[in-house]
């Protein structure tokens, strides 16, 4: 469980800061902004990440059959 949502934050990680790169992208600006990315693509991670393991909503418990079951109607065979 944890894996699937560490997965799916690095998939809006990286979406997100190309997202970013490209937004900001400055062809005059020439600075190496390298370290903005990585700083940027882990503060992504770790909340998304953290996030949708707090907020993940598949359970993992049991569903017996006794909460489908209608008292009313009768489901045992004729014989």
């Amino acid at each position: 469980m944890f894996g699937q949502c560490l997965l799916i934050g690095t998939g809006i990680s990286c979406l997100s800061t190309g997202l970013y790169a490209t937004v900001t992208d400055d062809k005059y600006d020439q600075r190496d902004r390298k370290n903005e990315y990585i700083t940027i693509f882990t503060i992504i991670i770790i909340v998304s990440t953290i996030l949708m393991f707090l907020f993940n909503n598949s359970s993992n418990s049991l569903v017996t059959m006794e909460n489908f079951e209608s008292k009313s109607i009768n489901s045992n065979p004729p014989f």
